[in-house]
Parts: structure tokens; sequence; C-alpha cells
């Protein structure tokens, strides 16, 4: 019950980001936002969108929120991250970060994004994107 009302209260506090951007999150506080959030069912768009906010770049909330998550999330977080950089370089920067903190099994994976950003691959339909898919795997608690 009692992380049920610290979940609440974290969610209640993300919404008012806006309102309270210049009071930017530790990193352990936006990790422990960034469980939250996807625990919550938010998408990867708006977990990245509440770290921009808060005052982060798109890079550092990226690879902030890969290192936040384990399994599935990890590769997904990664990929919104990379499909919203405004070109080829910020897109390359944001894969080295994600490589840097992922195991090297990804290595390639995270590649073959930036390939897909690179060769318009990110401009499909909204259906394409997978976070309203419910397996976006697990987020551990031991982060």
């Amino acid at each position: 019950m009692k992380d049920l009302v610290a979940r609440l209260a974290l969610v209640g506090v993300l919404a008012f980001l806006p309102v309270a951007a210049s009071a930017t999150m530790t990193d352990a506080e936006a990790t422990a936002a960034v469980q939250n959030m996807l625990i919550a069912r938010k998408s990867s768009e708006e977990v990245l969108g509440a770290l921009i906010e808060d005052g982060r770049s798109l890079q550092e909330a990226t690879v902030l929120a890969v290192q936040a998550v384990s399994g599935h999330a990890k590769l997904n977080v990664a990929r919104v991250g990379i499909c919203m950089a405004r070109d080829n370089s910020e897109a390359e920067a944001i894969a080295r970060g994600c490589v840097d903190v992922c195991s090297p099994v990804t290595d390639k994976i995270i590649e073959g994004l930036v390939q897909n950003y690179v060769t318009g691959g990110c401009d499909r339909p909204d259906s394409y994107d997978s976070s309203s898919v419910p397996s976006q795997g697990s987020v551990s608690p031991s982060l």
C-alpha cells in the first residue's frame, strides 16, 4: 500500500513537470520516475518527453531511460529516442550513448536502429509504435 501511495504521488508530481521545469530531478529521482511511468503504462515518448521537460537533452534523457529499464523496454526506449533525433548525427550520438550503457549483445541491434533512422524507417505510421504493446519488458526493481 505504501508503494502504491508513493507511485501515485510520483505520477502526480510528474504531471506538474512543465510548471516546475526549473527544478531538475536528480538522476536517481529520474530513474525512479522512468520506472514508475513505464509501470503506469506510459509510452516511451511520454517518458522521454518528461525527462526533456525536466531539463535534459534528448540524448541524456534516452541514455538515462535506457539505464533505468531492462528487457525489451531498453531497446524500445532506445528506438524511440533515436527516432526523435533531429538529424543523423544526433541519432548516432544517442545510439553511442545507449551502446555504452547496454550489454554488448545489443550493439548490433542499436546499430540497426540508427540505420533504420537514416533510411527513413522512423517515418512509419503511428501503428508502428510498439508502446501500445503490453510487453514493453520488465522494469528491474533492483535499480
